[in-house]
């Protein structure tokens, strides 16, 4: 776990990266594509399916049935690719929704982006993060999953079960583990940033099925 100050750099693998808390990434956004009504595209449950009761938070990556939505706006509310070291593709290889993200490598050092607010935001009813990550590109070898307020938390997704195998892992992270490594749950301003390390051009790993939920 690692909590990093506006003004430090930290290392993941042999590459420095700025901190991914640090919300100044206004020319770096990223519109996600709408992925259309395709009658042909069937929109899948998810391995968890939401259920009519259920409290269930959505930030972006996320198409599912759900009780709460914070939608990215690009006024308020964005997803930032950060220093240029990745791009985000639509993908019909998914385990929710009518797409994932194909997150593909640039060949840097290491690679980060994030759903950022310009204002913080509470987030002290939820209790867990889901995420369901695939790969199995060495460029995504060694994953992280962060959340920030005026600093960053790290956590190794290795911890909640992801593989670099090529099968799709479905991660249960406790905000418990967060709040530990000192983010304040109720000032949150970038409720996921996804960070990985070095890797060749074009290492891909597929990203669906963000969303909290209040168990």
């Amino acid at each position: 776990m690692k909590r990093a100050g506006l003004a430090m750099c930290m290392f993941l693998a042999a590459g420095c990266r700025p901190d991914p808390g640090v919300p100044d990434y206004s020319d770096q956004g990223y519109d996600r594509p709408d992925s259309g009504v395709d009658p042909d595209n069937e929109v899948l449950p998810g391995p968890f399916p939401f259920e009519a009761g259920q409290r269930r938070l959505a930030v972006g990556f996320y198409e599912g049935g759900r009780s709460e939505d914070v939608a990215v706006d690009g006024v308020n509310t964005h997803i930032y690719l950060y220093e240029g070291t990745l791009t985000l593709e639509p993908s019909s290889t998914r385990v929710e929704g009518r797409q994932s993200e194909l997150v593909v490598h640039a060949g840097k050092a290491w690679l980060g982006f994030g759903v950022h607010w310009n204002t913080p935001r509470n987030l002290d009813g939820w209790k867990t993060l889901h995420v369901s990550l695939n790969s199995a590109d060495p460029g995504f070898s060694s994953v992280v999953i962060a959340m920030s307020d005026d600093a960053t938390v790290e956590l190794p997704a290795a911890r909640y079960g992801y593989v670099n195998d090529g099968q799709w892992h479905h991660l249960a992270i406790p905000l418990a583990d967060f709040a530990a490594g000192g983010v304040q749950l109720s000032a949150v301003r970038a409720p996921f940033v996804f960070l990985a390390g070095a890797g060749a051009a074009a290492d891909t790993l597929l990203l669906d099925n963000v969303y909290f939920t209040a168990d």
